[in-house]
């Protein structure tokens, strides 16, 4: 048995749209047009949840830019926050991506890049303080007088200012020529080409410790403020905002407080996940177990997409489901049969989004366990969903009351009662228990449908 889990897009170097499962292809486009249209520094967020395929996105975007010969950073905020200063961590990427360039520009980049080291090192420096002596002599118990220690802080604090505006003078000079020198490089990554921007695309930033996301975020917005630099950054910004109230306080304006660093936002569409889920299933080789039908030429796909897109499992929770569901089949062929399959994809899904209720699946809870799992599929229903899972629940019905035992129009007006459905909803119930009242499925089934989806954790897939 050869086992493998789901793998990250692959972004074709020649065609970077060739895997384009998600159709992004007209939001990138856009986008393009936007950046090199606009010839002053901008700062832009693509903002989407967790999940939603982000990271795949700007990669997408990088190796289309690339083609265009359009001067790309791919820098992973997330990776490089064990450091304690955003400032070396971006500068630090774009040194290391100066060797992908060829020739005089090459050359000519290293040389800027060290001048820009050097006025790095100016920011960075510490002002050393000057308290030592005045320390030292109140330690040996020199300061016995009011007047004396008067006399030396009076001295000391004109002493303090008189370096600080030095310092401050000095920190302006050499922004100057840090900005200089940037305008200097991104002219040089795009071969002279003023018409082309350096774009600098920062990724998980959601992902970093607090105060190292806001020091990126100072440093993008403020150090690099030059003209054909852009900079993209692929975040959640409703964690971004918890991350930045984590520092400042609950009560802060966060929408407020990052107008200050992003220019423009531009809110990722939310993807048609159910393409998606076919996409993954044939990648892992499950589209052969997925295409055929049961309940009446009823297709298992079309199942698996509404289930998918009923409890609205986002692009990451696609790729666990199929992890687990890729190993449950594999080693338990039996569970693909009609009666368990279903329940296999909603006990798996159940683990993924409600693990509690999952885990209280066990023989002396049968009732309680159906109902709490009725209960939770009528919560994702919304009032126009197109969703066909009616069968579903006559089938969870049918665990804890048999057709074999008791009437199913008895079954069914319980439940109907206890929902408050209309008329349409009941009709959609008498026709599902009548295609699925021949299927016999107990509690011993989901118990080994459980067993089934908890062996993937020994495969250590996640």
């Amino acid at each position: 048995m050869s086992l493998k889990k789901c793998s990250q897009v692959e972004i074709d170097a020649a065609d970077p749209f060739k895997n384009d499962v998600l159709d992004r292809k007209a939001n990138i486009e856009i986008l393009t047009q936007f950046i090199t249209d606009y010839k002053q520094s901008v700062v832009l967020c693509i903002d989407a949840g967790w999940g939603q395929g982000k990271t795949t996105f700007i990669k997408m975007w990088q190796q289309s830019l690339k083609n265009q010969d359009i001067p790309t950073i791919y820098f992973n905020a997330w990776e490089s926050d064990y450091t304690d200063d955003a400032l070396i961590a971006l500068i630090g990427e774009i040194g290391l991506s100066i060797q992908e360039l060829v020739g005089e520009d090459k050359t000519t980049a290293e040389k800027i890049i060290g001048r820009i080291y050097k006025l790095v090192a100016n920011f960075t420096k510490a002002a050393a303080p000057t308290i030592a002596n005045l320390g030292i002599k109140a330690a040996s118990g020199g300061l016995i007088s009011a007047d004396e220690i008067s006399t030396a802080f009076g001295n000391l604090s004109e002493s303090l200012v008189k370096e600080q505006i030095t310092q401050y003078e000095e920190s302006r000079k050499t922004l100057g020529s840090f900005k200089e020198a940037l305008s200097e490089l991104a002219r040089c990554y795009a071969d002279g080409d003023a018409h082309k921007p350096l774009v600098i695309f920062i990724d998980e930033l959601d992902r970093c410790r607090p105060n190292f996301a806001i020091e990126v975020l100072e440093k993008a917005k403020h150090l690099f403020n030059v003209d054909n630099i852009v900079f993209v950054l692929a975040t959640d910004k409703t964690q971004l905002g918890h991350s930045i109230r984590a520092v400042y306080g609950q009560w802060l304006d966060v929408n407020g407080y990052l107008r200050r660093f992003i220019d423009f936002d531009y809110l990722l569409p939310s993807p048609v996940k159910s393409d998606y889920i076919i996409s993954l299933a044939k990648q892992l080789g499950l589209d052969k177990y997925l295409n055929r039908n049961i309940f009446s030429n009823y297709p298992l796909i079309r199942i698996l997409k509404d289930i998918i897109s009923l409890y609205n499992l986002t692009l990451r929770e696609q790729e666990a489901f199929c992890n687990i569901l890729n190993i449950a089949v594999r080693t338990h062929f039996y569970i693909l049969e009609d009666n368990c399959v279903t329940f296999l994809f909603l006990l798996n899904i159940l683990k993924l989004k409600f693990p509690d209720l999952y885990k209280s699946l066990n023989r002396d809870n049968k009732s309680t366990f159906v109902s709490d799992v009725l209960e939770n599929i009528n919560a994702q229903y919304t009032a126009n969903n197109t969703y066909y899972l009616e069968f579903l629940e006559c089938m969870f019905l049918s665990v804890i009351r048999p057709t074999s035992h008791f009437s199913y129009e008895e079954t069914i007006d319980d439940y109907v009662r206890k929902y408050n459905f209309n008329d349409v909803k009941k009709q959609k119930l008498i026709d599902s228990f009548d295609m699925v009242k021949g299927f016999k499925i107990t509690i011993q089934d989901l118990l080994t449908i459980k067993n089934a989806i908890e062996i993937s954790s020994s495969f250590r897939l996640n």
